[in-house]
C-alpha cells in the first residue's frame, strides 16, 4: 500500500519536476529501462571515441594535427622546473583513480544522507562509471603510444588516447548538475562551477606537462567526460518519463 501511494504521488508530478530531482521515482520502477539505456549509451559513446581514436592515429597521423601534438608535448618539456614538477604532480592527482573513487563515494554518500534520494548520488556515480568504462575500452582498442618525451609518471595503462584523468575531471561536472537542480544558494553554485571548471584545466595541464598525453588526448578526454555527464542526465530523464507513464497506467483488478 505504501509503495502504491508513492507511485501515485510520483505520477502526479510533471516529468520536468521529477527530472530536476524534486521527486525521485521508485528505483524498482525504473531499474530495467535505466540499465538498458545506460548500456546503449556506453556502446554508442565507445563507438564514437574508438572511431575518433582511429581517426587521430590513422588519417590524421603525419598531418598538421600530429605535428601540433608533437610540438605541444615538446614545449611542455621545455617549461619544466622543479617547482612546477611538484605542482603538476599534485594537479594530476586530482583525478587519479583512487582519488576520484573516494571523492565520488564521499559526495554521493553526503547527497544520499542529505536528500534521502537515490537520484542525486546515482547521477554523480554513474557519470564517473560511464566515463571510466568508455575510457578503458577505448584506450585498449586504440592503443596509441604516449608522447615520445621524458615522462614524469608511470602508468599501468600504456595507451595514451584518450586522457582518462581529464575525462574523470570533467565528469566531476555531474556534481554541478545536481547542485543546480537541488540548491538555490548562489554562493554554493558559484563555488561548484569554479571548481568543476578549474579542476579539468589543472589536470589537463598537469598530464601534458608530465609528458603523459598529447593535446588531442586531452581534448578527447574532456569531450568524453562531458558526454558521459550528458548521457547519464538524458538516461535519468528517460527513466523519469518511463516511471511517470507506468504509474499513470490504470491498475488492473
Amino acid at each position: 500500500m505504501a509503495q502504491v501511494a508513492v507511485d501515485r504521488q510520483f505520477a502526479a508530478q510533471p516529468t520536468v519536476e521529477a527530472a530536476e530531482g524534486r521527486s525521485a521515482p521508485p528505483l524498482r520502477a525504473v531499474v530495467g529501462p535505466l540499465a538498458f539505456d545506460l548500456l546503449v549509451a556506453y556502446v554508442l559513446l565507445t563507438a564514437c571515441w574508438v572511431g575518433l581514436g582511429f581517426l587521430v592515429t590513422g588519417p590524421l597521423a603525419g598531418t598538421a594535427v600530429a605535428d601540433a601534438d608533437g610540438d605541444v608535448a615538446t614545449w611542455f618539456v621545455e617549461q619544466r622546473t622543479p617547482m612546477l614538477n611538484d605542482w603538476s604532480h599534485l594537479g594530476g592527482m586530482l583525478a587519479d583513480t583512487l582519488v576520484k573513487i573516494i571523492v565520488t563515494a564521499v559526495i554521493a554518500g553526503i547527497m544520499l544522507l542529505v536528500w534521502r534520494s537515490w537520484r542525486e548520488p546515482f547521477i554523480v556515480a554513474a557519470a564517473l562509471v560511464m566515463e571510466a568504462s568508455v575510457f578503458i575500452t577505448t584506450t585498449w582498442v586504440v592503443g596509441r603510444p604516449r608522447p615520445d618525451v621524458e615522462r614524469l609518471d608511470s602508468s599501468p595503462v600504456g595507451s595514451s588516447f584518450p586522457s582518462g584523468h581529464v575525462a574523470a575531471a570533467v565528469a566531476y561536472g555531474a556534481i554541478a548538475v545536481v547542485v543546480f537542480q537541488r540548491v538555490r544558494n548562489r554562493v554554493m553554485r558559484v563555488v561548484v562551477v569554479v571548481l568543476v571548471v578549474a579542476v579539468p584545466i589543472i589536470v589537463a595541464w598537469a598530464r601534458m606537462y608530465r609528458g603523459m598525453h598529447y593535446l588531442t588526448d586531452v581534448i578527447a578526454g574532456a569531450l568524453l567526460g562531458a558526454a558521459s555527464v550528458i548521457a547519464v542526465v538524458v538516461v535519468m530523464r528517460r527513466a523519469d518519463a518511463h516511471a511517470v507513464a507506468k504509474a499513470a497506467q490504470p491498475t488492473r483488478r
